[in-house]
């Protein structure tokens, strides 16, 4: 999409990759250039399925946003769409690789940034599809990153599935407390349930990445909490604190533990009558 006509070359070229030259004249939205990003879309559209409504992506798309400015209303595809086989991504990560346009985000995310080599282009040509070379999943902690970088429907959260839009959300910003590191995130949040976190960019920070963990850590907030009376009288918490009234402990913590971690360790502490010792 970033084709401009320059008077050194014969056919329009790639603005990103073309040579900055002496008296050169460069024509970024001329007829042909127009008809030339109209035929790019053309070409990414002939096998993306139109199914806008029901995608998890509508509303934030790069390639609908594409196809709005530069895009035709008519075709000239008189062929069946492609059908390819859903991948498995884990148990976070959703994929429809239907509406997959092969980019090769994901792939240069899991070689650049990840260093693990999982997915790949398989076959050729018309045949291409993104896919594992071998049937593993990666372990990497960052790996829902994946979802952030797709341009399209292709890659989304399973957690956030058929919950909202875009547009019924509101952001805040926030701080991760789930580390130690303190990356900077946005919350999305609809009406009184947050939705999902999203990563804010800081470049002395966490640049554009957040964790896993700290991507899904808002589940916690609804699901799976000890509520009432069972939270101040939990067993396990006060067998913890009977076996710390007669012996002295020692603790050994890491740099990285949450807030919260932390503040327990202080409770801990305090009932058991300051006997804990702790080591970084």
């Amino acid at each position: 999409m970033c084709l401009v006509e320059t008077d050194k070359a014969p056919k329009p070229v790639a603005a990103c990759a073309a040579p900055v030259m002496d008296n050169l004249s460069i024509i970024t939205k001329g007829p042909r250039v127009l008809k030339s990003r109209e035929n790019v879309l053309e070409i990414l559209l002939l096998n993306h399925p139109l199914d806008c409504p029901i995608c998890d992506q509508g509303g934030e798309c790069d390639l609908q946003d594409q196809a709005q400015i530069y895009g035709t209303r008519v075709s000239r595809a008189y062929i069946n769409k492609r059908g390819v086989e859903d991948k498995y991504c884990g148990v976070l990560v959703k994929t429809i690789m239907n509406r997959c346009i092969h980019c090769t985000r994901c792939i240069r995310f899991g070689i650049e940034i990840c260093g693990t080599f999982s997915l790949g282009t398989l076959n050729r040509g018309t045949n291409t599809e993104i896919g594992n070379y071998i049937s593993k999943i990666s372990n990497s902690p960052i790996l829902s990153n994946v979802v952030d970088l797709c341009p399209v429907g292709a890659l989304t959260l399973k957690t956030s599935a058929f919950v909202s839009r875009p547009w019924e959300l509101k952001s805040l910003e926030s701080v991760d407390l789930t580390d130690g590191l303190g990356n900077n995130i946005y919350i999305n949040y609809k009406e009184l349930d947050v939705v999902r976190v999203n990563p804010k960019k800081n470049k002395n920070l966490n640049e554009s990445w957040i964790s896993d963990k700290g991507r899904f850590a808002f589940d916690s907030l609804s699901n799976h909490r000890v509520e009432g009376k069972a939270a101040l009288s939990y067993p396990n918490f006060k067998k913890v604190v009977s076996f710390l009234n007669g012996t002295q402990s020692l603790f050994l913590i890491n740099k990285e533990l949450s807030v919260k971690e932390l503040n327990l360790l202080k409770k801990l502490n305090f009932l058991s009558k300051n006997k804990l010792k702790v080591k970084v």
